[in-house]
């Protein structure tokens, strides 16, 4: 099964130091990084906004990503949320926190903070 990354999950995981590669590929997921999101990620690190520990987080997700070679698609134009939503529509995982796109989609992965997993919803 594959599962959608998106930036809101992946800087969480990394603030709390949840290992979700390891674990999402334990549950039998395969994670995706859509290219879109990686963009997003580098675009907060450019931000006067973006908290230090944030940026901090978006550099140790970029550099893990490459490292552990997730694969990653691409989807062209439009809003990274709206396509999330369309492909989890679809019946692909979406690995998100936020609200929008769980409210939008069935198939979705949550973080479970307080014991470090992660799981279906």
């Amino acid at each position: 099964m594959e599962v959608l990354l998106d930036s809101s999950f992946i800087i969480s995981c990394i603030r709390k130091r949840i290992d979700f590669l390891s674990q999402l590929e334990g549950q039998g997921f395969k994670p995706i990084v859509p290219r879109e999101v990686l963009q997003e990620m580098k675009d907060l690190i450019r931000r006067n906004k973006t908290s230090r520990e944030d940026r901090l987080a978006v550099n140790v997700a970029l550099e893990l990503i490459e490292n552990r070679k997730v694969k990653k698609t691409s989807f062209g134009d439009g809003k990274v949320d709206d396509y999330l939503i369309e492909k989890g529509k679809g019946g692909v995982y979406i690995a998100t926190l936020d609200n929008e796109i769980k409210r939008a989609v069935p198939n979705r992965i949550v973080i479970f903070a307080s014991k470090g997993l992660v799981g279906k919803e």
